[in-house]
């Protein structure tokens, strides 16, 4: 009787490792993707590194305030 139990515990660890390894491939390919890298501008007046969608543009140029477009428009 111990023998049917050993082979059907073992059976059934079997059906485990085989069916149950595609599901966790399932669940790795659901994960969400990356987030979008922002690109990095640089400031004409200050030379200050921020990101493009907190940069303010003006004449082809990115600035970080705008005092500093203000500022490099009354030079220009």
């Amino acid at each position: 009787m111990s023998r049917i139990l050993f082979f059907a515990l073992l059976a059934f660890l079997a059906w485990l490792w085989f069916f149950k390894k595609p599901a966790r491939n399932k669940s790795e390919k659901s994960k969400p993707a990356e987030p979008a890298v922002e690109r990095i501008v640089q400031c004409a007046e200050c030379g200050l590194r921020l990101p493009e969608g907190e940069a303010l543009f003006s004449d082809a140029q990115y600035f970080c305030c705008p005092e500093h477009r203000d500022a490099h428009d009354s030079r220009v």
